[in-house]
């Protein structure tokens, strides 16, 4: 205990995540302003800075050549198995993936590989990760201090620590009346992503299209690939409210082909309440292929069956089910009758980091829980890549590589594993490039400096590495603002400072009150300053603190010590 005092008083010297240009001028809080509860001990300083090199930039070439091993997320028809290729080129023209070349073959005569940049990348290529469940406006804050076990999702809602421990940080920046920052929320919960390789997320909120076209593609607000309409839909709320009228429509696009995957939060939970959801699909004629079911933890063996039957998905966010539930999804049935299972992190008050992070907890959980092989590496790496692509019909665009399919591509360090190994046992640290439709948006500065010269920032972390970021597109409304911008302004308005607050808030009703401080208690009784969540876990002693000491999730294992152990 008195070591754990000792590394919280140290931490507790930080408050604010520190950046070069307007970061270095923020100031700590008063007392009383801006003091974050022991429990959530403030993140260790983050610096970031811009780049100055200067060169030709990745769209000046010919083509991108990504030298290194390649998990090509491509079954093969004879063995079955994951087509790995050794001392491989995957080469980039535009937004797409052009050639693959194996060891030994030559260079096609399109494009000139003389005027081609070559990036031997030493590490191993996979298709960009695929997050099919979060609720990304949530994802300023960390993990809330979940006060007892529920049994379906409609009890925790109605926490009093719940509003204001997470859903004031939503108020504060997404409500046209208050600081209305979504932009900045929503491109730092990608950055969030980006960092571990993801290259698209579920879960945006309706309106974000008009400020999510720069980093990760957001599933379900955007017309992606050149399509005319958005063909992936969301449904939050309880499906067996929805009026016949509006499931006789969903149903309608599913059957004219304008409806590629439906998400519904299913069986979240333990009791009937959640469990009687899967049948209300089936008596509506839901429960199709489209149907997304997120979480799934009540389901039974006949629903589960009925789901494979009818080639449905599951999305899994054990971390986010334990917290909450104690309780998962019942891999081993989803397993046996071979059920299409995806990953996600579900929402950074209860769930995972990102997907690097989630893939860890959801291993070691089922192997304390139902044995060393019902999970494998590679089982993980297929729910974050090749399964999300064909749960929501995008196999044609992302999800593998292959030609002809748009260049979404992380780089991981190569470790001493085969490569669905390494890639469960990667942390962010070993996240060397990620490219999104062919556009390096993240990586290590030696290949950042050859890819976008002067076009980056860097982020370097108090964990011992520094990773390179470009947040920034030219004819994107909020295109120009950096990622030291956005962290700033985050900050200050998740502290509650109300001189800050009073400048940002745009309701006419606070002439009503005596003083912006009367106003702001009657808006946000129970107020308090919030942490912004840091971007790297290993930033986060609390995250991992949280996870050890919760006995909801009673985890049996330590997921700090597993995630750092390389």
């Amino acid at each position: 205990m008195r070591k754990l005092g000792i590394i919280l008083t140290a931490l507790g010297l930080f408050y604010l995540w520190g950046c070069a240009g307007k970061m270095e001028n923020v100031r700590a809080p008063e007392k009383g302003k801006g003091e974050i509860s022991a429990a959530v001990p403030p993140a260790p300083e983050l610096k970031i800075y811009p780049d100055h090199s200067t060169g030709r930039r990745y769209d000046q070439y010919s083509a991108i050549v990504l030298c290194g091993q390649v998990a090509t997320m491509i079954t093969d028809s004879a063995t079955g198995d994951i087509i790995v290729l050794d001392s491989a080129r995957v080469v980039i023209v535009g937004e797409k993936i052009d050639t693959v070349l194996r060891k030994g073959e030559k260079f096609p005569p399109e494009p000139d590989s003389a005027s081609a940049l070559f990036i031997h990348t030493g590490g191993i290529i996979f298709p960009g990760l695929i997050n099919i469940h979060d609720h990304m406006h949530y994802n300023t804050v960390g993990l809330w201090q979940v006060p007892k076990k529920y049994t379906n999702r409609y009890q925790w809602p109605r926490e009093r620590s719940l509003k204001t421990d997470v859903k004031y940080a939503k108020y504060l920046l997404f409500d046209k009346k208050y600081c209305y920052m979504p932009a900045e929320a929503m491109k730092y919960a990608e950055v969030k992503h980006l960092v571990a390789g993801e290259t698209a997320v579920q879960g945006s909120p309706m309106g974000a299209s008009k400020f999510c076209d720069i980093l990760v593609r957001n599933l379900d607000v955007w017309r992606y690939f050149g399509q005319k309409k958005r063909k992936i839909s969301p449904y939050v709320r309880n499906v067996t409210k929805v009026k016949d009228d509006k499931i006789r429509r969903w149903i309608e696009k599913m059957d004219a082909g304008e409806l590629d995957a439906l998400f519904f939060h299913i069986a979240e939970g333990t009791d009937d309440v959640a469990r009687a959801e899967f049948d209300f699909l089936i008596e509506k004629g839901l429960a199709r292929r489209q149907t997304i079911i997120i979480h799934g933890t009540a389901l039974d063996e006949r629903q589960i069956k009925y789901m494979a039957d009818h080639d449905m998905t599951l999305v899994w966010s054990p971390a986010s089910n334990l917290l909450l539930y104690g309780e998962t999804a019942k891999i081993p049935l989803f397993k046996k009758y071979g059920v299409r299972i995806c990953l996600g992190t579900d929402w950074s008050p209860s769930g995972g980091k990102n997907l690097l992070n989630e893939m860890k907890i959801a291993y070691q959980y089922a192997k304390h829980r139902w044995g060393d092989t019902l999970i494998t590496p590679l089982d993980l790496a297929k729910m974050v890549t090749c399964n999300p692509a064909d749960a929501i019909n995008w196999s044609k665009f992302v999800g593998r590589i292959k030609p002809g399919l748009y260049a979404d591509i992380m780089v991981i360090r190569d470790g001493p594993g085969d490569p669905f190994e390494d890639l469960l046992n990667a942390t962010e640290k070993d996240v060397e490039l990620v490219f999104i439709g062919g556009d390096p948006l993240y990586g290590d500065s030696a290949f950042m400096v050859q890819l976008k010269p002067g076009d980056f920032e860097y982020i370097k972390t108090p964990c011992g590495f520094t990773k390179c970021i470009d947040v920034t597109k030219e004819g994107v409304k909020f295109g120009n603002q950096k990622l030291g911008y956005i962290v700033s302004e985050l900050q200050k308005a998740l502290s509650f400072d109300p001189e800050y607050l009073e400048k940002k808030f745009h309701d006419r009703r606070i002439k009503n009150y005596s003083s912006f401080e009367e106003y702001l208690d009657d808006k946000f009784p129970g107020h308090h300053p919030l942490r912004l969540d840091p971007i790297y876990p290993c930033m986060d002693e609390y995250y991992f603190r949280t996870l050890r000491e919760s006995k909801n999730a009673n985890l049996g294992f330590d997921i700090e010590k597993i995630y750092y152990s390389r």
